[in-house]
């Protein structure tokens, strides 16, 4: 089971969407889709679920090519727009019929209470959905998506506006409905990335800057080294030798040092201080947060 998306591309008269992007998933992967407004993402979403035909490229859902045969495609997809856009009118449990006729699923009214029991939404299924919270009207949107029991789900900002407990509730369907499907979801909420997502796409003016997994992305890229001592610091750097080449800033107890991947600068540290007499209260490597990655990869 898996999606390729394969040197996709999409312009709108003279601006350019989506720029000769290519990627994959696979069965079991929640990937976290992320970019700044207007780089793409909704777009590219769009794409893979056949409202957009590609400029050039194909997108293929287990070996189905989206262009080429889009009925057979479109009946593995499960979408959630950003809008999500439902029938208030209708009853819950009414909404999730009507679509699974159309859908034409086997044992509809099993499938339907499996549904409901899954999102939670059993108190809900006898209300109309315009008398519904923001947060159910979601998991009605999630519920629509997965009826139909999809190979690939894409989420389209699934959490915007929501409170705390709702984004915590919503988060943990998401990561349950990915031992039987592929999900590729966009969000704006950095947060969210590191607590459900196995990797991460960064799209930045229609480009996609990054195909990480979410432990690669985090890795530490400034390096530096933070050592806090109990004693005054401030006039040593000349006795440091060559540490001194290493060092970005020295306040009266803190020194930010820059780290080496050819020489061992801790050691060298703790050898400094023990020569010294120093005491350090505190050694810690500074890494970038996924909020300074995100910044880096987007201007």
């Amino acid at each position: 089971m898996s999606l390729n998306v394969h040197h996709v591309s999409k312009k709108y008269d003279d601006q350019i969407a989506v720029a000769s992007i290519s990627f994959s998933i696979d069965k079991g992967e929640i990937v976290g889709f992320l970019g700044p407004n207007g780089a793409g993402k909704s777009t590219t979403l769009k794409m893979i679920a056949g409202f957009l035909s590609p400029d050039s490229g194909d997108i293929t859902i287990n070996g189905i090519s989206v262009i080429k045969n889009p009925i057979a495609a479109k009946k593995l997809i499960g979408y959630l727009p950003e809008s999500n856009a439902l029938y208030e009118d209708l009853y819950v449990k009414e909404y999730l019929q009507f679509l699974g006729s159309i859908h034409q699923i086997n044992a509809l009214s099993q499938r339907i209470e499996t549904v409901v029991d899954q999102l939670g939404l059993g108190p809900m299924k006898q209300k109309k959905i315009g008398e519904l919270s923001k947060g159910y009207k979601q998991r009605v949107g999630i519920a629509a998506a997965i009826l139909h029991e999809p190979a690939l789900l894409l989420l389209d900002e699934p959490t915007s506006g929501l409170d705390p407990n709702q984004l915590i509730e919503i988060r943990s369907i998401i990561k349950s409905l990915s031992a039987n499907c592929m999900i590729l979801f966009s969000t704006h909420i950095l947060q969210e990335v590191t607590s459900i997502c196995s990797s991460v796409l960064v799209l930045h003016e229609g480009n996609l800057v990054a195909n990480e997994p979410i432990e690669t992305l985090l890795q530490p890229i400034t390096n530096n080294l933070l050592v806090s001592f109990e004693d005054d610091i401030s006039s040593m750097k000349d006795q440091m030798g060559e540490l001194s080449s290493f060092v970005i800033s020295i306040d009266k107890h803190l020194l930010v040092l820059k780290l080496d991947a050819n020489i061992d600068v801790k050691k060298k540290i703790m050898q400094f201080a023990i020569d010294k007499g120093l005491n350090i209260q505190r050694l810690q490597t500074e890494e970038a947060s996924l909020e300074e990655i995100f910044k880096l990869l987007t201007h």
